[in-house]
């Protein structure tokens, strides 16, 4: 009698189950901002701020911790439930509401330095990139959309913040730093924002290794930049729209980007990845 022989599994089936495991860290990138933002909802500076601004809107404060109780459930839902489209679509619209009502109410968050509402557009890339990857796994279009939503914070940051809206506070912390040019902040914002612009660019149109290393050092500047930051204004961390906490999403979904933009991804079928 024969010994049974194990049956390796073919390359669809190890894509499949990898696209699985790209997910559930998208799912939970994404559940992280949710969770993050109802829970904090106990910090007295989280209160604060929500109160000042559903002042502004004319509302009443109880409104908030109905709003953070939603927020904590959607995020375990999200983080335990597969990306269906009802919950994906659920999220759009809730981001591009709350969105416009604040852009409505302060147009200058538009162009917030620390990215109050325009790092919610990599949030959206991140939570449609997973509901298209559970669906058909890693394709063209999902590539494109993660690594364009993941460029595109880099460039709105460089370009808004420190080149066309440059405002005091920024000068403030560029002279108070002592880096060089310390003593003319408008230039030195103004290079930083052109290297952030030219990184986001780059992410989008370097391929190979020149690509892997960009991404890499995105990975790092995400984590030591709110790091840096927050020594001087760690209450940005309670904030209610998430300036520090979106940088997690964020993260997951540019080291996705590192895995999935590089020539040595395969398909199954031994023809180059979907970034190709």
């Amino acid at each position: 009698m024969e010994p049974s022989m194990a049956v390796e599994p073919g390359p669809e089936s190890v894509a499949a189950v990898q696209s699985l495991a790209d997910v559930r860290w998208m799912r939970w990138g994404i559940a992280f901002i949710w969770l993050a933002t109802g829970l904090s909802v106990l910090h007295p500076e989280y209160r604060r701020i929500g109160e000042e601004w559903l002042t502004r809107l004319g509302v009443q404060s109880w409104l908030m911790y109905i709003t953070c109780a939603g927020e904590v459930l959607l995020g375990l839902r999200v983080a335990l439930g597969r990306a269906s489209t009802w919950i994906t679509l659920l999220q759009v619209a809730l981001i591009l509401g709350f969105s416009a009502i604040l852009a409505m109410l302060d147009p200058w968050l538009l162009v917030d330095r620390f990215g109050m509402l325009t790092k919610n557009l990599p949030l959206l890339a991140l939570i449609v990139t997973a509901w298209l990857v559970e669906r058909a796994g890693w394709t063209r279009r999902a590539v494109w959309l993660l690594r364009g939503g993941m460029a595109v914070i880099w460039i709105t940051e460089g370009l808004n913040p420190k080149i066309f809206f440059v405002i005091e506070a920024e000068r403030q912390t560029v002279t108070a730093s002592g880096v060089p040019f310390a003593d003319r902040p408008d230039l030195f914002l103004f290079f930083l924002g052109l290297a952030q612009t030219l990184s986001g660019v780059g992410a989008l149109l370097l391929r190979g290794w020149p690509l892997r290393i960009l991404l890499v050092c995105q990975l790092a500047a995400l984590v030591i930049l709110p790091l840096l930051v927050s020594l001087q204004q760690p209450e940005l961390w309670w904030h209610p729209f998430g300036p520090f906490t979106k940088t997690v999403p964020i993260l997951v979904g540019t080291w996705m980007v590192l895995r999935h933009c590089t020539p040595l991804l395969r398909t199954p079928n031994g023809a180059r990845g979907a970034e190709g």
